[in-house]
């Protein structure tokens, strides 16, 4: 027999994994064509979550119709810290351009998190439900608001394959991600496509900090539990993979599931940090790491 609440835990899991997968594949975007770490990365996530909350405030339109605009503000922001921050890596002869981009970024989110709390305070804000009510999957009632957050995230993380195997754009970054003298040779604009893809990848953390912001809420302070959770898939699952992206994420939300709920969810948190050391330890390379 199944232990109390299993399919409850497991549902919640999937949930979990599927945002968390819209989270790390933009973080796997950034690292995968730009070749750079990306530490603002969870301030996109808050960025999002405001952008859901006062869009739907402003204009007083459901939330689930907002959604666009957490995107957009992601993606606006990404930009000005690529060009702002990031851009000098690429465009100037520097001698450690990855620890740069770290440091930039990790000063932009401290900057970010700081502006936050000046503009909207240091307090827990939720954005209205995307749709009220629940309903019953395997004799487990979820609330619509989870049903609305994973489809979303299934139905994006399916557009963004799509455009990256069919479009020029998306052609463009694996192109840049395989060989970058090659992708020179070819004519693709390095600038161009690292510019995009920053953007795209913010505007993916922005998305998935619009979906738990009706669950969760959101603070200035928001982003770093994503942003850890992210790094931890992104090793588990390997770096630079966006098919080891998707299945680590459904690992850690699972993980994360039942242990914070059959033990307590500051376990969950450790539970972590020990599957992180664990994979560095054991397969450093992650599930599906390409080999050097």
């Amino acid at each position: 027999m199944l232990p109390p609440l299993f399919f409850d835990f497991l549902i919640t899991g999937i949930v979990l994994g599927l945002i968390y997968a819209l989270m790390t594949t933009g973080l796997t975007l950034i690292y995968g064509v730009m070749r750079l770490s990306n530490f603002a990365h969870g301030e996109y996530y808050m960025i999002g979550g405001y952008a859901l909350l006062f869009s739907t405030l402003a204009l007083g339109t459901p939330s689930i119709i907002n959604l666009p605009f957490a995107m957009i503000g992601g993606l606006l922001v990404g930009f000005a810290i690529e060009r702002l921050v990031i851009r000098d890596t690429y465009t100037k002869v520097m001698v450690r351009p990855f620890e740069y981009a770290m440091l930039g970024t990790m000063a932009s989110a401290i900057l970010l998190q700081n502006l936050a709390k000046e503009v909207f305070g240091p307090f827990v804000r939720s954005a209205p439900a995307f749709v009220p009510g629940s309903i019953e999957i395997l004799q487990v009632t979820l609330s619509l608001n989870r049903v609305v957050a994973m489809a979303v995230s299934l139905v994006t993380l399916l557009l963004l394959y799509l455009f990256i195997m069919k479009t020029r754009t998306g052609r463009a970054w694996r192109a840049v991600a395989q060989n970058r003298t090659g992708a020179v040779i070819s004519g693709i604009s390095i600038g161009r496509a690292n510019f995009l893809a920053y953007g795209v990848g913010a505007a993916l953390a922005g998305l998935s900090g619009a979906l738990l912001t009706p669950i969760y809420g959101v603070w200035p302070n928001i982003g770093w539990g994503p942003l850890v959770l992210s790094f931890v898939i992104m090793v588990l699952g390997g770096v630079g993979s966006y098919k080891g992206a998707l299945i680590g994420a459904l690992i850690v939300g699972l993980i994360h599931s039942f242990i914070a709920g059959y033990v307590s969810p500051p376990y969950a948190d450790v539970a972590m940090y020990a599957v992180l050391l664990a994979v560095l330890v054991l397969k450093p390379k992650g599930m599906f790491g390409q080999a050097d």
